[in-house]
């Protein structure tokens, strides 16, 4: 038998969907993806077992269009500045390239640091919402008294300059911008912030008609640069970065062009498909004229640092590459920007450190629009949960690095955050049922008294769930079972509070089991051998088709099996597939395994960001794909050719999954596998408990299965 086994650990790259900003423009993203809306109420809030009752989400579900739609009445018009203003002036020299350098006038190596501002409209719309207006939030970001050194600034104009006209909008906001700027040697980056399909009629519309008025406005100041178009949401040619590249350059040149024609000198950063993710593609393939610098924008769920050289660093060593956005929020969009400063910011500024030519603007200073730096006290945010203090202090560290002698950097030194004391617990949990499968939990507010209190954290059994930024949550729980809950308070530099005291909650009904697991005899050792330990579990067969159709017994089936013990969860699967294909670059579509696991059963309609997870295996050696939990390092498996297709191994650490096992646990659980046969697209999929292919979007479309002895 010609046999072929790998072992590996599971990759920490998630092939999770990546995203346009906050404030999308009302375009189209491609299904499967999302974006990180900038609706004023937006508030991301994990919420692993439940949601909380009180609190607007800023993300998008993975098939909606991202919107700019208000969700509160706006504020007074604000009135347009003056118009009989002095000429602007600007000390700063003009910026161009010089192969992957940018550089002044002289030749000086240049790099620009700094962050994002929200839009300027919508930022005097809802200012309310903010805590500070437009422009007292402009004022403190570039208070050099203050501790703040950015060399540069990024202002997101989003399509609600159609609410005013463009020549308005620029007259009554830029205007205003650039003069400032000037005055406190600052450059300003103006970004036409598209997130939307770029190759129909609408975007070329939008684009000529907001260039045409903005590019000749402020061509001749030196410190202005033009960042061309946000982030293109398709189409992305999935698979083929050629293709994506030849869609996105064959529309944007003729947009640069237009840029070009009426400031010739104006450096211009141009994004790319895929929410300009695709800067390497300029190494080969770069669009032509002069003075060009291409963006990347990253964050936490688009991967470790250490593993985007290819993406990101490749290119940084011919071309030069502004990294125009990144950011986290410990309470993110999970399929985005949730992560926290240990786990990815120091690793993030560790790997950029190793490419001394590229700047960056973090995204974002604001209060509202995530992943958010500052809370509605404009209290900055720090510690490990937020970004804030990390992006202040780096400006600080570098403003005298490659930063053109025009730039002021003397003022006042950086301080960290004063505030080490966590809020009080809260008091007064209370729980109620709302039905069979779901509980409230309440508790009273929490006052802090040097910062603010930016969410809750509630624990069941011990364990996190969830989190909410008002005093309420909803559980979703598993009928029969016994919950004991706890509530702490965060505060706007990461201090949490001691824990509350401790109520229990009993979900009425019974529990319904589709499947028992036992509990193991021994480890079984993860080699995707069917060794003893494997013999008395029951092995389960693959029963519907769910998409395609399936030639036969030899074509596609098989079974799988699992068990436990205190340390991990084990599942072996043996797959029947006569024809092996692996062509793709998206495992779905070729063979492949998926296990869903919802550690918790919460049961939840979509990824709760903690505990709900799709691992998706390429037959083969190749990485794992899906929605993964974020440290996957002691996760192993194993797979092994077999004389009817092919056999796969697991052991999952109760650690990564998130929860505490016990007899009697229930989780989620299905297993399905993926067939092709002729090297093109998937011809079917089976599944163990679906029957209907949603689960790679539905969660409580698993199985319920139990833990027993």
């Amino acid at each position: 038998m010609d046999r072929r086994r790998f072992l590996a650990k599971l990759s920490a790259i998630s092939a999770v969907g990546l995203a346009g900003c906050p404030g999308g423009d009302g375009g189209t993203d491609t299904p499967g993806e999302t974006d990180r809306g900038g609706t004023p109420t937006a508030t991301p809030v994990s919420t692993p077992t439940g949601t909380p009752t009180a609190t607007a989400t800023a993300a998008a579900t993975p098939t909606a269009e991202p919107t700019d739609e208000p969700t509160a009445e706006p504020t007074d018009e604000p009135t347009d500045t003056a118009t009989d203003q002095p000429p602007i002036e600007s000390d700063l020299p003009r910026l161009q390239t010089d192969g992957k350098w940018i550089v002044d006038e002289n030749g000086n190596e240049v790099v620009l640091r700094g962050a994002a501002t929200v839009e300027p409209w919508w930022a005097m719309e809802y200012q309310n919402q903010r805590g500070a207006d437009y422009w007292e939030s402009l004022e403190m970001i570039t208070d050099r008294s203050n501790g703040w050194y950015p060399s540069v600034l990024r202002i997101p104009c989003t399509i609600n300059y159609q609410e005013v006209g463009i020549s308005t909008y620029a007259a009554r906001y830029l205007d205003r911008i650039v003069r400032h700027c000037a005055d406190n040697d600052v450059y300003v980056m103006i970004d036409h912030h598209l997130v939307r399909n770029h190759d129909t009629e609408e975007t070329d519309r939008l684009m000529r008609n907001f260039w045409n008025e903005i590019a000749p406005r402020y061509a001749d100041h030196s410190h202005v640069i033009y960042d061309i178009y946000n982030e293109s949401s398709g189409p992305n040619h999935w698979g083929d970065d050629q293709a994506a590249w030849d869609s996105w350059k064959e529309v944007a040149q003729p947009w640069v062009d237009l840029v070009r024609d009426h400031a010739p000198d104006t450096p211009l950063i141009i994004g790319s498909p895929r929410w300009t993710r695709m800067p390497h593609m300029a190494l080969e393939d770069p669009f032509e004229g002069d003075n060009l610098i291409y963006a990347g924008h990253f964050y936490p769920q688009h991967g470790d640092p250490s593993e985007m050289d290819d993406v990101f660093g490749a290119p940084a060593e011919e071309v030069p590459v502004m990294m125009t956005e990144f950011g986290w929020e410990v309470n993110g969009n999970p399929q985005v920007d949730r992560g926290t400063t240990s786990g990815w910011g120091d690793p993030f500024r560790e790997w950029l450190s190793s490419y001394p030519n590229v700047g960056w603007t973090g995204w974002i200073f604001d209060s509202v629009w995530t992943p958010r730096t500052v809370d509605t006290d404009w209290n900055l945010l720090g510690g490990d949960y937020y970004a804030g203090h990390f992006m202040k202090r780096w400006m600080y560290e570098k403003r005298d690095e490659r930063t053109p002698e025009a730039v002021e950097t003397d003022g006042a030194t950086y301080t960290g955050p004063s505030d080490e004391s966590p809020p009080p617990a809260p008091t007064d949990l209370s729980t109620v049922d709302l039905n069979e499968t779901r509980f409230e939990v309440a508790w009273s507010s929490v006052e802090d008294d040097e910062t603010s209190v930016m969410f809750y954290r509630v624990y069941v059994d011990g364990a996190v769930v969830g989190t909410a930024e008002a005093e309420t949550m909803t559980i979703e729980g598993t009928p029969g079972e016994s919950y004991d809950i706890a509530v702490t308070a965060v505060d706007a530099v990461s201090n949490e509070s001691d824990r509350s005291e401790t109520v229990s909650h009993q979900m009425e009904g019974e529990l319904q089991v589709d499947a028992e697991i036992p509990r193991a005899g021994s480890a079984p050792a993860i080699d995707a051998d069917v060794d003893d330990g494997w013999s008395g579990v029951e092995a389960r067969e693959f029963q519907h088709v769910i998409a395609g159709s399936v030639d036969g017994d030899d074509d596609l089936g098989g079974t799988w099996r699992a068990q436990w013990d205190d340390d991990a969860f084990y599942v072996l699967v043996d797959v029947t597939d006569d024809a092996s294909s692996t062509d793709s670059s998206e495992h779905w579509q070729d063979d492949s395994l998926e296990l869903f696991v919802d550690a918790d059963n919460s049961k939840g309609s979509s990824y709760d960001g903690t505990n709900d997870f799709q691992f998706t295996v390429p037959r083969g050696d190749g990485e794992i794909g899906g929605r993964l939990p974020q440290d996957t390092s002691t996760v192993e498996w194993a797979q092994t050719e077999t004389d009817a297709g092919y056999r796969m191994e697991f052991a999952f650490p109760w650690s990564v999954l998130a929860v505490s096992p016990s007899v009697d646990h229930a989780m989620g659980f299905d297993a399905q596998v993926n067939d092709d046969d002729d090297d093109s697209e998937r011809d079917a999929k089976m599944a163990w408990y679906g029957e209907e292919d949603i689960a790679w979007d539905n969660p409580s479309a698993f199985a319920t299965v139990q833990l027993v002895e």
